[in-house]
């Protein structure tokens, strides 16, 4: 939902446009609660329609690549979360079970699955909005790709996952914290945080988040957090070990006005 378009010229013209003035992030509130009664949610039905319409393309062989609700000419390789993958499908004898928390309709599987197709055993697994589960359970499910509504599900009915991804998601949880901590608790042995939006302060920011009908064919807004760095990693590392962190691949489609800035990270679980 945060990417650019393809600018036209003049290119910079548009980005201040979009994100210096009336798009972008905007405010500082006090609560989640607090921002989202001034917002439109990501959970319209009007939204999730056309990330069915463009992902639909993608699986029909009619689009390569769509994120957030655009069609591209070409894909847009995540080479850090690729690597990782393949690193982890590597250290299991070429199987990988993973865990998509808050994947969509499977963006990131149709990313990535030309350079996995070679592994003996793929499992892609999605946890998702209620609404994009049933849409994904009737449209997009295959051999690899499964949707489910809660984590308990999922690891109820496959294999205990390798990884877990988090990909531009935490940032739009209501208690981020709390999410985190429940998952931490599945001991999964390899969690990947990606397109974290951070801030230079130790403290968390709320902000709205305000997109432009480009994206998804009218205004949408919604609650977003910049994270402090040092109070996200000190919960991850009750169970976590750090193994690096990274500068988000697709940080060059987003807007990088300080103190705003998009990470990620690999981490191990701890041995006990």
């Amino acid at each position: 939902m945060h990417y650019l378009i393809k600018e036209f010229a003049p290119p910079v013209l548009n980005t201040l446009r979009w994100f210096s003035f009336q798009y972008g992030w905007k405010g500082n509130f006090k609560s989640f609660d607090d921002a989202t009664k001034h917002c439109k949610g990501y959970d319209e039905n009007h939204i999730l329609n056309r990330i069915v319409y463009t992902t639909g393309k993608v699986r029909d062989g009619e689009a390569v690549y769509e994120r957030d609700g655009i069609i591209y000419d070409e894909v847009q390789i995540n080479h850090t979360l690729l690597s990782i993958l393949l690193l982890v499908a590597g250290r299991n004898a070429n199987k990988l079970t993973l865990v998509d928390f808050g994947g969509s309709l499977g963006t990131s599987y149709y990313q990535c699955i030309k350079y996995l197709s070679h592994l003996t055993e793929l499992n892609w697994c999605i946890v998702e909005q209620a609404n994009y589960v049933e849409i994904g359970k009737k449209s997009f499910e295959n051999d690899h790709v499964k949707f489910y509504y809660t984590m308990e599900e999922c690891l109820a009915h496959g294999k205990h996952p390798d990884i877990l991804l988090l990909s531009s998601t935490l940032q739009y949880i209501r208690n981020p914290y709390n999410l985190l901590g429940h998952l931490q608790t599945f001991n999964i042995p390899y969690l990947m945080l990606d397109l974290v939006g951070y801030n230079d302060s130790e403290e968390d920011r709320i902000t709205i988040q305000k997109v432009p009908p480009v994206f998804y064919g009218i205004e949408a807004s919604y609650p977003c957090t910049f994270f402090g760095k040092n109070k996200l990693e000190n919960q991850l590392n009750k169970n976590y070990e750090l193994e690096f962190d990274f500068i988000s691949e697709s940080q060059k489609y987003y807007i990088n006005f300080k103190p705003f800035r998009y990470q990620g990270s690999f981490w191990k679980l701890k041995k006990d």
